[in-house]
């Protein structure tokens, strides 16, 4: 039997996952230039890739229009920047520490 269906679109996708990976990072926008160009060019050749985009954007699109978007309080982003800034404190002050140590030893 031909790989190929009447209307020119593969029926099989030997790569099918890593093709959904790929479809994923173009819909978050995290795809790169290579991937892109390949998405381009072969994803409307391959049905269950069509279809998996299809899915996917169905996914997206549900998912988006139940999360609520609000704002990180301002409260919440001073906490943070107080403990990263402790953080870094702390990790200086260790990172200097070894420096002596490897002076004295």
């Amino acid at each position: 039997m031909s790989e190929e269906l009447k209307d020119g679109l593969k029926h099989h996708c030997e790569n099918h996952e890593r093709c959904m990976e790929m479809i994923q990072a173009v819909l978050d926008g995290s795809a790169t230039p290579e991937e892109m160009q390949h998405y381009k060019t072969e994803m409307n050749r391959c049905l269950p890739c069509i279809e998996g985009e299809e899915l996917q954007k169905s996914i997206k699109h549900a998912l988006n229009a139940k999360i609520e978007k609000k704002c990180c309080p301002e409260q919440t982003i001073s906490q943070i920047k107080s403990k990263l800034s402790v953080a870094s404190l702390l990790l200086l002050l260790l990172v200097a520490e070894i420096k002596l140590i490897d002076i004295y030893f």
